[in-house]
């Protein structure tokens, strides 16, 4: 990077910014340029995520995954930060560890994503890239268009606790099973559930209409 820079003394160190190079850095210029790099699709798509009932790092996070910006061991091999032979899923299926693995198709981690599905009565081939995961849950046919929002939050939900477990996992050596991590998921969707008629309406389909059971899972 610093092969054809020439060091001054007389001269100080600033920062530029090469959007605008004239004006320097401004918010509004970053906004435009984060908003208007994609299509109107993915745009949209970006939008979902910063939802008003999930937390600002979760959102922040999924905006990232995305984006594929987390430290997957994919990129930091491509950022040279690990070795290339050190890519190996922490999940220990032997496949290299990138964002749509670890999360959607890992044995391990994978696997809690078909175990919340069960749970919520939904049975669909769904994608392996987290772009089409998302925008597929969030235009499913058959459920009404008030439970669209919810199924977002699920999502956004899901991904966070996939990731922190996966943390927890490299960090702290400590290893759950597929279910365990699936109750988890499960417990961070009920506070939200009570928060729309959405949500209820939802519930209402994965209980079958029995009032009982509703009542139990609020």
């Amino acid at each position: 990077m610093l092969h054809n820079i020439v060091l001054h003394d007389h001269i100080l160190d600033k920062w530029k910014w090469l959007l605008d190079p004239i004006h320097g850095y401004s918010a509004k210029g970053a906004y435009h340029f984060l908003t208007s790099v994609d299509g109107p699709l993915e745009r949209g798509l970006f939008d979902d995520v910063w939802h008003k009932q999930v937390l600002l790092k979760v959102s922040i996070f999924s905006w990232r995954l995305l984006r594929n910006r987390l430290p997957t061991k994919d990129n930091l091999v491509q950022r040279q930060i690990l070795h290339n032979d050190d890519n190996v899923c922490v999940g220990g299926c032997g496949f290299v560890e990138t964002a749509d693995h670890l999360l959607f198709s890992c044995d391990i981690f994978g696997s809690v994503w078909f175990l919340v599905l069960q749970w919520l009565g939904l049975y669909f081939v769904a994608p392996c890239g987290s772009r089409d995961h998302l925008l597929q849950l969030g235009h499913l046919t058959g459920l009404p268009r008030c439970s669209h929002s919810f199924l977002w939050i699920i999502w956004l939900i899901y991904v966070w606790v996939i990731w922190k477990e996966q943390n927890n996992q490299v960090f702290n050596q400590k290893v759950a099973d597929s279910q365990s991590i699936a109750d988890r998921v499960k417990l961070l969707i009920f506070p939200v559930a009570t928060l729309s008629s959405g949500s209820l309406l939802l519930l209402v389909i994965m209980t079958g209409g029995c009032t009982l059971c509703l009542v139990w899972m609020l």
